[in-house]
């Protein structure tokens, strides 16, 4: 549980939605980024099944211990094509609805998700009207035992939005008219009613007397009587008292408290499983062949897609009938997988020319504990059927008679001494998956799921339609198939037959296909991701079937390989260059390898070998390459090592030419600076004396001036 079995089925619609043309979000589904789509599209249908998906989770699917958001029921949706791969239309089958979640939960578990919104998530104007309080601890069928009820819902969703969301999907997306819809929440209201009647508790001697309500019951029996259409005395009748025909007359007997409050349950799980049905049934009303619009009617339906989202192998602490119905449905599907397995083996086999003498599926036969449970006359479904018709029957005759019906099946342990069968009301089965106990304690009672004919003619009566229309009389079709035999109408068929005819029905349509399996595996018990527990997976591995699966190919020769493949792969570890993939290349080279003849068979394209020959040919092959790749490795360091070393020499060269012409150029230029220094002082030394030649000059010049002057005077 909890593995993603329904969302990936949910991934899967939304797959063919895309296939379709609709455009897939991640939430529901469905997000039209452009115009918006024809009603009467493909892919408008395809939008339609993924947004079902909401109120099909809200009405089917509950919180347990390993899961958050866990399928209380089995789903089979099929997708219906014409002859051109034309979408027309969908059905939806539903198998085994865990009823008694609505009235007993084991330890740390919740009720159906849509009872919380109904609670949590109305309006205060509209939960005054169902005489609701917005308090899930207040009511005995959404009471928890040792855990908290998630204040946010699931999905992080707050209740409120999710009631919407469902109440939007009924209205827009199915059909339904808001009068419908209110209507069945009104019947859900009633549900959360019959667990709040309080039966006074018989005192000492007085345990023959007839039930009775404590003070103050009144208020819940009114409530219960207005939403359900009928008079609050008659209800109470039902409930404390029952007709029967004594001879040619009538009598009126009180029921016990005990019984009452079985009535009680009985009818919360009745008004519940029916409204469950109704939605069911009109959900495929607004997808199926024959909705408005449809085209052209189941006529054109040519094949069909279908997606099997069914509940998986459990095993608790204490196992009942319903453990024992989901693990019988397992072990057929099992069934169906190991032939389905075994015979693609097989059949690729003959088709190859290898003979098939050593496939053998004995190792994952379980055809001894389908035997055990669907025998025509010993088999448990049988024997419990039969005992439920004796009129002293007891779980415990039950469980006496299975197993003297059943000595010599293996898959029955012998536990009647046993210190965890704990009484003679318990058995053990020896399934595929691991060894299951089942406490036989009212297996009687709930393959009988019994109702008082008294509440279902007081219910026909009601005057709410939507309550007398859930406990109409079969139509006239189902009448007349009633009445096909007579010695079939006298035969009782409880909960447990019904379901195996539901489940063979299942098995023909698979069979009528092709078949594909998804495993879907759960890494961790804390929801947390990257996260792997080995221990767990390995469990799921073994409840899943896929280690069967392994041993079935096991079986005969698991390794399938083309000729080529064998003489490329391996052709080295012969020292030889790869050859033509001929029959006769690959015998040559196995045999040159030293592989047994009786450890592979030539087919014309494939060789077939024996479990264990193609990995130790794999690992010879590895540890050759490994050699090899070691001398490869060598070669090429050594060549890099040499690049690099050469690469460094010639680095060295460069930097020394470099330093040894800059050492140069400074010499160089140091010169030139020297030259220039010398040419300038020369110069400068040259220009000092012109200058004072001329100034001595024209100090001669001046005295020369002077001296004629004062000779002229």
């Amino acid at each position: 549980s909890g593995a993603g079995k329904t969302e990936t089925a949910k991934r899967m619609m939304q797959f063919l939605a895309h296939m379709a043309g609709a455009h897939v979000g991640d939430r529901l589904g469905l997000e039209v980024n452009a115009t918006a789509l024809d009603a009467k599209s493909p892919a408008a249908l395809h939008a339609l099944l993924l947004r079902t998906n909401a109120v099909m989770e809200a009405f089917g699917n509950a919180r347990t211990v390993m899961n958050d958001n866990s399928s209380r029921f089995g789903k089979f949706l099929s997708v219906q094509y014409d002859t051109s791969a034309k979408l027309l239309g969908a059905q939806i089958n539903t198998y085994l609805l865990e009823k008694t979640r609505v009235v007993q939960r084991g330890e740390g578990e919740c009720s159906f998700h849509v009872l919380y919104m109904l609670l949590l998530g109305l309006p205060p104007s509209e939960a005054g009207q169902l005489d609701l309080k917005p308090d899930a601890a207040l009511y005995r069928y959404a009471r928890l035992h040792g855990a908290e009820l998630y204040p946010a819902g699931r999905e992080g969703e707050s209740w409120p939005a999710q009631l919407a969301e469902v109440r939007h999907v009924l209205t827009d997306a199915i059909g339904l008219s808001a009068a419908e819809v209110w209507s069945l929440l009104s019947v859900l209201a009633a549900t959360m009613h019959c667990g709040q009647i309080d039966f006074a508790t018989p005192n000492s001697g007085q345990t023959s007397m007839g039930a009775a309500l404590n003070e103050g019951a009144m208020r819940p029996i009114k409530a219960l009587a207005r939403l359900l259409g009928v008079e609050p005395a008659k209800l109470c009748d039902a409930l404390t008292t029952r007709v029967i025909r004594a001879g040619t007359e009538w009598v009126t007997k009180p029921n016990t408290t005990a019984e009452a409050k079985d009535l009680a349950d009985a009818l919360a799980k009745a008004l519940y499983s029916r409204t469950f049905d109704r939605i069911v049934s009109a959900t495929n009303g607004a997808i199926g062949l024959t909705r408005a619009g449809a085209p052209g009617g189941g006529s054109l339906a040519h094949s069909f897609i279908g997606i099997l989202d069914i509940f998986g192998f459990e095993q608790f602490a204490s196992n009942s009938l319903e453990q024992l119905l989901i693990n019988y449905t397992n072990e057929t599907l099992q069934s169906l997988f190991n032939q389905l397995v075994f015979e693609a083996a097989t059949a690729e086999a003959a088709v190859e020319g290898v003979s098939t003498a050593d496939f053998s599926d004995g190792q994952v036969d379980n055809r001894e504990v389908l035997s055990l449970f669907a025998a025509e006359r010993s088999g448990l479904i049988a024997t419990l059927n039969e005992e439920c018709i004796f009129p002293k029957g007891t779980d415990e005759s039950f469980v006496a008679k299975l197993r003297r019906a059943n000595a010599k099946n293996g898959r029955l342990v012998d536990d009647s001494s046993d210190a965890r069968a704990n009484s003679k009301g318990a058995f053990t089965v020896k399934h595929f998956a691991s060894d299951v106990t089942y406490s036989a304690a009212s297996f009687l009672l709930k393959n009988k799921d019994p109702f008082s004919e008294d509440l279902v003619v007081l219910l026909r009566a009601s005057s709410e339609p939507t309550v007398s229309s859930l406990f109409a009389p079969p139509t006239a079709e189902k009448s007349a198939a009633k009445r096909a035999g007579a010695f079939q109408r006298l035969v009782f068929k409880g909960v447990a037959p019904q379901f195996d005819a539901q489940l063979q029905r299942l098995l023909r349509v698979l069979g009528a296909g092709q078949v594909h399996f998804v495993r879907c595996v759960k890494p961790n018990g804390d929801k947390k991701p990257g996260r792997f527990e080995g221990e767990r997976v390995l469990a799921q591995l073994r409840c899943g079937g896929v280690m069967e699966a392994v041993r079935v190919f096991a079986a005969g020769f698991p390794d399938r390989v083309l000729h080529e493949s064998v003489c490329a792969r391996f052709a080295a570890l012969a020292g030889l260059p790869p050859k033509p993939g001929t029959a006769e290349a690959a015998q040559a080279l196995l045999t040159k390898l030293g592989v047994n003849k009786g450890q592979y068979a030539l087919g014309h394209t494939k060789v077939f070998f024996k479990v264990g020959v193609v990995p130790a040919l794999e690992l010879r092959r590895e540890r050759l390459l490994a050699e090899n790749a070691l001398k490869c490795q060598a070669a090429v360091r050594g060549m890099l090592a040499r690049k690099q070393a050469r690469t460094h020499l010639a680095a060295s060269r460069d930097a020394s030419d470099k330093r040894r012409r800059a050492a140069e150029s400074e010499l160089a230029l140091a010169e030139m600076e020297a030259l220039v220094s010398a040419e300038r002082a020369a110069e400068a030394e040259t220009t000092a004396v012109a200058e004072a030649l001329a100034r001595r000059a024209t100090e001669e010049a001046v005295v020369a001036v002077a001296a004629e002057a004062a000779a002229a005077r």
